[in-house]
């Protein structure tokens, strides 16, 4: 990490922190989260987007790892006021003694708001309008009793959290914008030119030749002379990994600021509402990020809502019916593969927040957030698995009536109430499953995860905390399903029995966050040739983690020699040798997996997302066919192939001159629908992405 960076955060964390100290004293919290109670605050709106009142505790179906709970306590907080929800709890349900009390509702919540200007992600031009929503939004809707912050970059003004409305108001006056933004769109204009970033980061980062020869076609027309003696293709690739190198330490600061607030914001009784004021960030390198921003979020009742500067200038955006300036060369329209917007969304969806875009009336985008944030239900209930052991509990909360629609937080850490919240949680391992919309095989390290950029993820919020150390220290994150793969390999034929003590200190150190010392030990011991391949495996992981690609690879393919029918590495291998961007080795090692273990889901989805992140669309179609056609029943698998056709329908849109008109094949549209449908039929997390592709490849129709 820059040490510039390392220190900003650090300065920032411990301002931060500290402010939080003074403040809090005087608070009480009222709501919980911990594994006697768990209390989940839900908003449920009609087909309006209107708060639905009068539901009661048999309206709603909590599930928690799939399981349903009983609905013990309900609350609804409307306005300033909470009340209790009957019917009340019996005391049979709740272990209460038969004389005791009914439960009395908790004093009305207090509401924290935290804007947070994305100063680096934000154009000059938009910066004024977005503080005068900002200053409207503080004049009206923060109201006595509020707590509240502005974050301008990575700085809290002020240094705290507040109930100084003037001090808030002072604090966005007093914002200036940054530069930044404006000057790399600039500079994408200067010859040789690109149309946006996200087409620098297709170059630079994904390689892709088609988009390269874009660029070079556009960059000959804009200045035939300069390409009579040579190419301008070695100057374009320069181009676009300058601009990426720029994008990188931006999104890194903006990446740390949040986790900074996600995890900070603890100290806070009650709900937090974080307002991310953004135009989006370079995310590829983030996913693993995010994740830890997420469960944060779900550790400190955190809910972020983001809120789209760029308004109704949304020729950047990732909406695939929204075309770019046409390129004269007859190119595909590159927005349909910009990320930058993926960041927010997930952090919003993924906290219980949403996206607000496509309007230019950003003060009452901020009036509906407020909105949001003052009605909702509170569930509570008292989970099944009652272990305080720091993993990371999923939670899907329903409502029974049809027509409407609920939000509440995915998850929450199964940590006991006396549990710091300020210190990194304990380390939570579960098993992780491939649920990401054509993403990754498996969950990558946070040093460095890779994600495929044409896809709109949603990360899974159970990673592992980081490390403990120094607030400034570089993230470590371990894979989340590594102690249950390891102890797999190491259960086959006396693994334990046959291990060294290097083998076992080595992983003892992988499991704690040292992983240069795991590779250490790990590497010491594999020198053993009786070596059981539990001990190579999970050499492999430690290696991954500290960003030793081949090594991990070789390490793996030791293990596949040795234990072929372990299906687990084959998975890690192609993880591996796909951010190597070794795509041929990765598809060997799926292939050999799905000869092995014919239909296997996550090696065909795997399979399939390694084929689009290497463009061959037509392949991965054919992959996630049969996926579809082996397990009708999978969702994923049918969004996969409907983003997919959605994809190869805009590579092969292409522009004509002679026309004046696009030409495509609408064949690619319909199938793309027909997946999506089958996918929201079906069920799955990314409904609300299938919906919304839905609808804007009917507008294209």
């Amino acid at each position: 990490m820059d040490t510039k960076d390392t220190k900003t955060r650090s300065l920032f964390l411990l301002v931060f922190f500290v402010s939080f100290v003074s403040f809090v004293s005087a608070q009480q919290q009222t709501f919980r989260t911990s594994t006697l109670l768990v209390e989940v605050d839900t908003i449920v709106t009609d087909s309006k987007g209107q708060f639905v009142a009068g539901l009661t505790p048999d309206d709603f179906e909590v599930l928690e790892e799939g399981k349903p709970q009983k609905i013990e306590r309900m609350y609804v907080v409307t306005g300033g006021t909470v009340s209790t929800v009957p019917p009340q709890p019996t005391p049979a349900a709740t272990g209460e003694p038969p004389d005791a009390p009914p439960p009395v509702p908790p004093a009305a919540p207090q509401r924290v708001f935290v804007l947070l200007f994305d100063q680096e992600h934000l154009q000059e031009g938009a910066f004024k309008r977005l503080k005068d929503a900002a200053i409207a939004f503080l004049t009206k809707e923060f109201r006595q009793g509020d707590a509240g912050g502005v974050v301008i970059g990575s700085t809290m003004a002020g240094n705290q959290i507040t109930s100084d409305r003037e001090a808030l108001l002072a604090a966005v006056r007093n914002a200036k914008p940054s530069a930044a933004k404006t000057s790399r769109r600039l500079e994408l204009f200067e010859w040789p030119r690109l149309s946006s970033e996200a087409e620098a980061i297709r170059i630079a980062l994904v390689n892709d030749r088609e988009v390269l020869a874009q660029a070079v076609r556009r960059a000959c027309q804009d200045d035939p002379d300069a390409c009579k003696n040579a190419t301008p293709e070695p100057m374009v690739m320069e181009k676009a990994r300058a601009i990426v190198n720029e994008l990188r330490p931006a999104a890194r600061r903006t990446v740390m600021t949040l986790q900074a607030l996600a995890s900070g914001l603890a100290r806070l009784p009650g709900r937090k509402t974080v307002i991310l004021i953004t135009e989006g960030f370079f995310v590829e390198e983030s996913w693993a990020d995010l994740r830890q921003i997420v469960g944060a979020a779900a550790r400190s009742n955190v809910r972020i809502y983001s809120l789209d500067g760029r308004g109704l200038d949304t020729r950047q955006v990732n909406d695939m019916h929204v075309l770019g300036v046409m390129d004269p060369a007859g190119g595909m329209p590159l927005d349909a593969y910009n990320t930058s917007e993926d960041g927010p969304n997930t952090l919003a969806v993924d906290t219980g927040g949403y996206p607000i875009r496509h309007t230019n009336k950003f003060a009452e985008a901020l009036t509906e957030i407020a909105r949001d944030t003052s009605n909702y239900y509170v569930l509570g209930y008292r989970p099944a698995n009652p272990a305080t052991d720091g993993s990371f509990r999923r939670i899907s909360v329903r409502v029974k009536r049809p027509g409407l629609t609920v939000r509440a937080r995915r998850g929450y850490l199964a940590t006991a109430p006396s549990v710091s919240t300020s210190a990194p949680a304990p380390a939570a391992e579960r098993k992780a499953a491939i649920e990401t919309p054509v993403a990754a095989p498996a969950a990558a390290d946070a040093t460095n995860a890779t994600a495929t950029s044409t896809a709109t993820a949603t990360p899974d919020p159970s990673v592992i905390p980081p490390a403990a150390g120094s607030v400034g220290a570089p993230a470590v994150s371990l894979r989340p399903d590594s102690s249950d793969r390891v102890r797999e390999l190491a259960s086959r034929e006396g693994g334990v029995e046959r291990s060294s003590s290097l083998a076992s200190q080595g992983w003892d150190r992988y499991q704690k966050g040292d992983l240069e010392g795991a590779a250490d030990l790990l590497g010491k011991a594999v020198a053993d040739p009786s070596a059981h391949p539990w001990v190579h495996y999970a050499l492999g992981y430690s290696e991954l983690g500290l960003r030793h690609l081949e090594k991990a690879a070789q390490s793996w393919e030791k293990v596949r020699a040795a234990a072929p029918e372990f299906r687990a590495v084959y998975l890690d291998l192609a993880d591996a040798y796909m951010q190597m961007e070794s795509y041929s080795r990765a598809i060997d090692a799926l292939k050999a997996a799905d000869a092995r273990w014919p239909g296997d889901m996550d090696v065909l989805n795997a399979m399939g997302t390694i084929q689009v992140r290497r463009g061959a669309l037509d392949d991965a179609i054919k992959t996630f066919r049969k996926a579809t056609d082996a397990r009708p029943d999978d969702a994923l698998a049918y969004f996969n192939l409907g983003r997919t056709y959605e994809l190869r329908y805009f590579k092969m849109r292409r522009y004509s001159p002679t026309e004046a008109r696009w030409i495509s094949n609408p064949a690619d549209i319909k199938s793309a629908i027909a997946s999506y449908e089958q996918y929201v039929k079906l069920g799955g997390p990314y409904q609300g992405h299938a919906r919304e592709a839905i609808q804007n490849l009917q507008w294209l129709k």
